[in-house]
């Protein structure tokens, strides 16, 4: 579901804000603001209030970054890789650059990458009087940030936006009361470095970025660049530059002539997935649109928290509760896509099971169709199948006699049939002692006849006649022929 970010930077004199509304997998920027502030913190907690009241009432999470003044930082290289080691180590490295004892101080730092060797870290403190005023301010205007930033490391991540970035550049970006110059190699953060408006513009500056560009101000350019580089960039190395339109007029044709290096403005460029009234401002509120890519890409962006310790950022129980309130509403839909998908796959079972009855009908049908209707065909088949199996073994194994069957006790009584006799045959039965026959004959003569005929075959030990008695076609009569059990299989078989 769509979260809407505000992102603050706030100094004495100068109050910045972005609106940015995000989705799964994309973001838009609905409003940038800008407005002077005289430095009183009652005012300032008041147009702060005042914005959000405007454009961010129902904000999801609300961003803030601290002034450079405010923040010292440093990029570290450490000979070794381990994050409980680095987190050792990081405020020691910086203690020595700071007038402040580690308890007077909050330290945060970020990994900018790892190799064989070791880690690259950018590590930043800010003293916990600033970040408690910081925070205190924003508590009068009824927010509670979830990020507190230094303002010249979120404008770095502007640059995520810019397309077909080379492995080698500098970035330099300008507002009224600092100008940050940072140096990229091989695609990753080398260094970073934050000037005042009087270190930029010279003592002249009245620190409302109308400056116009100075020797000074090229020099500090230079030779900051030379700092973190550790030698003259190359020529041509291409400079991104972001700040206001009218203070990236002023410097542009100077400090590219003064440089020699390929100056890009981020105003001309397409920045990926900003339109373009929020492309022509972006440049000018680089530090509030960086801090709200932290939320967007958290990957892909650089930057420090010190809502650390005491400072720690905790939710409110109603963001406590609309969080559980996503869960529950994510939980519910899982469990209806998953019912849904399990209806289908029924339904799916259901027709292909129609469409194969329908099948085992039509094979039924074809198979016995003078059974008639029935409702289970397969249980139908199966008992037909037994009875046919029964009368199978019946046929085969119902004689016990050596090596014959109830097809060669057939074949026999048939053989042993005179030619001179006429024989009418109404039933043959057997069973495994007996095989009864009902007939007709012509004469009692040809009865007597088919009886000791019978006997001479060798598989019965007794036949015996009943019901013998004339009729209109004949002599009509039952035999009953007991199966002689000894037998012994007749030669040649």
């Amino acid at each position: 579901m769509p979260r809407k970010i505000v992102s603050f930077d706030i100094s004495s004199s100068n109050l910045k804000a972005a609106v940015v509304e995000t989705g799964f997998r994309d973001f838009k920027v609905e409003s940038f603001h800008q407005e002077p502030l005289d430095g009183d913190p009652e005012s300032v907690a008041a147009s702060v209030g005042r914005f959000l009241d405007a454009h961010g009432a129902d904000a999801d999470t609300v961003l803030s970054a601290l002034p450079a003044e405010s923040v010292t930082w440093r990029t570290l290289r450490l000979p070794f890789r381990d994050n409980r080691k680095i987190a050792q180590t990081v405020p020691f490295e910086l203690e020595s650059n700071v007038p402040f004892g580690l308890d007077d101080v909050v330290v945060d730092y970020q990994v900018l990458r790892r190799d064989a060797a070791g880690a690259t870290v950018l590590a930043a403190l800010a003293p916990k009087r600033e970040v408690e005023r910081h925070l205190e301010l924003l508590q009068q205007a009824g927010v509670d940030p979830k990020v507190v930033d230094a303002s010249p490391l979120a404008s770095l991540n502007t640059l995520s936006l810019v397309p077909g970035l080379p492995p080698t550049y500098a970035f330099i970006d300008g507002s009224e009361r600092q100008v940050t110059v940072a140096l990229y190699r091989d695609g990753g953060l080398i260094g970073v470095r934050s000037l005042t408006a009087v270190e930029a513009f010279g003592p002249s500056s009245n620190g409302n970025g109308a400056s116009s560009p100075s020797s000074p101000f090229i020099a500090n350019i230079r030779w900051t660049l030379l700092a973190l580089n550790g030698a003259p960039l190359e020529d041509d190395c291409p400079c991104y530059v972001a700040g206001p339109k009218a203070w990236v007029d002023a410097i542009e044709g100077e400090l590219r002539d003064a440089l020699g290096l390929d100056l890009r403005r981020l105003d001309g460029i397409e920045l990926r997935s900003l339109d373009a009234e929020s492309r022509a401002a972006a440049p000018a509120f680089g530090s509030t649109l960086g801090l709200a890519l932290r939320e967007v890409t958290p990957s892909d962006t650089v930057g420090v928290n010190f809502r650390r310790g005491e400072f720690s950022f905790h939710k409110s129980e109603q963001e406590l509760k609309d969080g559980l309130r996503v869960v529950a509403l994510l939980a519910l839909l899982v469990v209806a896509l998953t019912v849904g998908e399990l209806y289908a796959k029924y339904r799916e079972s259901q027709v292909r099971l129609a469409a194969v009855e329908d099948q085992i009908f039509q094979v039924f049908e074809a198979t016995l169709p003078d059974y008639g209707p029935v409702r289970q065909p397969l249980a139908a088949l199966d008992e037909e199948i037994s009875y046919l199996r029964q009368d199978v073994e019946m046929l085969d194994d119902v004689v016990p006699i050596a090596n014959s069957t109830s097809v060669d006790l057939l074949r026999s009584v048939s053989a042993a049939v005179p030619a001179s006799v006429r024989i009418d045959s109404k039933e043959y039965l057997m069973d495994p002692d007996s095989v009864r026959l009902t007939a007709e004959t012509e004469t009692f003569e040809g009865v007597d006849s088919l009886k000791q005929k019978f006997l001479d075959t060798g598989f019965f030990q007794e036949v015996q006649v009943k019901d013998a008695k004339t009729t209109k076609s004949g002599i009509s009569f039952r035999m009953v022929m007991v199966l002689n059990k000894d037998v012994r299989p007749p030669s040649g078989r």
